[in-house]
């Protein structure tokens, strides 16, 4: 079974399985997407969604400068680390538990992008990996192009997902490529547009969020829909 959000795709084995003894599978009615399949284990992009959408929304504040000057990244950290990072770890483990593999590693790799954007800023503030002044921006371009490339291969197999996943995983390739532009050349203006798209991604990650709440509670169409996958 592939499960994200409310889309639920179940490949029954055996005429017996759909309930249909007799029948050859060739004949077997093929089973629809219905809604979340939650049992006593419980949804965990209840929380993945809306501790993930936080976080974004916090660095795109931060990063577009409307509120505090893009210099002070270091104003998102207690989300995107306390919050953000932490708790899709606990996500991760959660949908693990549940068999949710794609669910489990989607949210294991935000974790670990969190965390060390977190682990990233705080270092640099307080200079604990002794990296020289001169050396600071091409350490952040090489911190933005190493998750810029794992999220572009991870853009691949969420084609399969509900049309939001891999929409969100897009503007984070297109958001750590500017950061990594703005790294490269110094333009803090480019780092800004790259705060644009994340909040792209945060509005995504709400809408959702949103979508699934419904659904857990009984919602047969909640809105928004998350669309049709790009690739059956």
């Amino acid at each position: 079974m592939t499960h994200m959000g409310h889309e639920n795709i179940t490949v029954p084995e055996s005429p017996e399985a759909l309930g249909r003894p007799g029948l050859p599978p060739a004949m077997a009615e093929e089973p629809k997407p219905t809604g979340v399949v939650v049992g006593a284990g419980g949804d965990p992009l209840i929380v993945g969604l809306p501790i993930f959408a936080v976080g974004s929304l916090v660095l795109g504040i931060v990063l577009i400068g409307a509120v505090l000057p893009v210099t002070a990244l270091g104003a998102a950290v207690p989300v995107v680390l306390a919050a953000t990072g932490l708790f899709l770890v606990v996500v991760t483990v959660w949908a693990a538990a549940l068999g949710q593999t794609m669910v489990a590693g989607i949210c294991g790799t935000f974790a670990g992008f969190w965390l060390s954007l977190g682990a990233l800023l705080l270092g640099l503030q307080h200079d604990w990996y002794g990296i020289p002044a001169d050396q600071v921006a091409g350490t952040q371009e090489v911190f933005f192009i190493a998750w810029g490339a794992l999220f572009l291969f991870l853009l691949v197999p969420t084609l399969r997902l509900p049309a939001v996943y891999p929409a969100i995983v897009a503007l984070v390739v297109a958001a750590l490529g500017l950061a990594a532009a703005s790294a490269h050349t110094g333009n803090t203006t480019v780092l800004n547009v790259a705060g644009y798209f994340v909040l792209g991604f945060a509005f995504l990650g709400f809408c959702a969020f949103v979508n699934v709440a419904l659904t857990a509670l009984g919602a047969k169409r909640p809105v928004p829909p998350l669309g049709k996958p790009l690739l059956s």
